[in-house]
């Protein structure tokens, strides 16, 4: 009896328990898990629950206070008009929560387009082209405002970040480690720190608790690309860059070395990319058959559909040909409840 408990191994697990332990793990960890056998693969997938795809939310050139829903599960789109967001534009979105921008007063606030909750902020001047990114929901004591601008004529860059209650902003100067002729074009919170990605494939952090600014690495070479996004999923930042004349590359950095190296995999993720704020979702499974692939907010003319561009195919034969288009044309949402929505829509 004894002999045999010391030849047993994971693999032996009771099928219960191991259910029972693999609830416990990261999405991150349960595809790893499921590696191991059949019997493990069967647990982690039956513990494992996909994540609900991102809404996009398209906002009228014409019309200011007019917007439409595009569910890509469904390919279904959602006329809505919203009065509060009449000369504002987008800068950011996370969960269900918009951060609008009125350039011709200043103002910035906080915009659930599903409950119609408005949380104002302070005034601040916003060049067209400043990005700016918050932490999580404006309902957390943990959201966090960021931004940073471009290097000034005193080879300064400006950082400021601000709390939903603030009175107004904080304002951090940091001698400028990188190139004149820089422009911050993607902004991603993870790890608790803002990831700031440059035209030039430059990439600094800033770390809100110890308010430093550190640039990482070398820059990535990108020669002739025309756009990138870039997003994280469980700590792990991803980067995608678009070209006119190829097929997009996506990148992963490496935590350890700080370098980026090329995924030809997402491993069953799934990048929902928008020049302002990027999503990834796991295991999709819905009847659209979205998964392992890169899903772009642009339409097809006047058909409201996506275009999906499959990571994992080396040998595909499409070639998808990007075309820069305005990045505050439109964002990713995450979409409220199904009650709330049966009420909006």
């Amino acid at each position: 009896m004894v002999g045999n408990e010391e030849n047993q191994t994971f693999l032996d697990f009771p099928y219960d328990l191991l259910q029972l332990i693999v609830t416990h793990l990261p999405l991150k960890d349960n595809i790893r898990a499921s590696t191991v056998s059949k019997t493990w693969q069967q647990a982690c997938l039956s513990v494992r629950v996909p994540d609900t795809p991102p809404w996009l939310i398209y906002f009228s050139k014409t019309e200011e206070s007019s917007c439409e829903l595009y569910d890509p599960t469904t390919q279904k789109t959602y006329s809505l008009e919203f009065p509060e967001l009449s000369g504002s534009r987008v800068c950011h979105s996370k969960e269900s929560w918009l951060l609008m921008y009125n350039p011709n007063s200043f103002e910035l606030f906080f915009f659930n387009p599903f409950t119609r909750d408005l949380i104002p902020l302070p005034p601040l001047w916003m060049a067209y082209d400043q990005r700016m990114s918050f932490s999580c929901a404006p309902t957390s004591s943990n959201c966090l405002l960021f931004t940073v601008r471009d290097v000034n004529v005193d080879n300064n860059i400006t950082v400021k970040t601000c709390c939903p209650n603030d009175k107004e902003w904080k304002t951090f100067v940091f001698k400028n480690q990188l190139p004149d002729n820089i422009t911050f074009e993607q902004i991603v919170f993870s790890n608790r720190v803002f990831y700031c990605l440059t035209n030039t494939g430059h990439l600094s952090i800033f770390n809100p608790s110890l308010s430093s600014w550190n640039v990482l690495g070398v820059p990535l070479k990108h020669h002739g690309s025309n756009g990138c996004f870039m997003t994280q999923h469980q700590g792990e930042i991803f980067l995608i860059y678009m070209y006119s004349h190829m097929n997009p590359t996506v990148l992963r950095l490496d935590s350890t070395s700080c370098e980026w190296t090329e995924r030809k995999t997402l491993g069953g993720l799934t990048i929902y990319a928008s020049a302002l704020c990027s999503e990834v979702r796991a295991e999709q499974k819905q009847p659209s058959g979205i998964e392992n692939c890169l899903c772009l907010s642009v339409f097809h003319g006047f058909k409201r559909t996506c275009v999906y561009y499959k990571v994992d195919e080396e040998e595909s034969v499409v070639s998808l040909k990007w075309k820069k288009s305005d990045p505050y044309a439109n964002i990713w949402i995450m979409p409220a409840l199904n009650d709330v929505l049966n009420q909006l829509l």
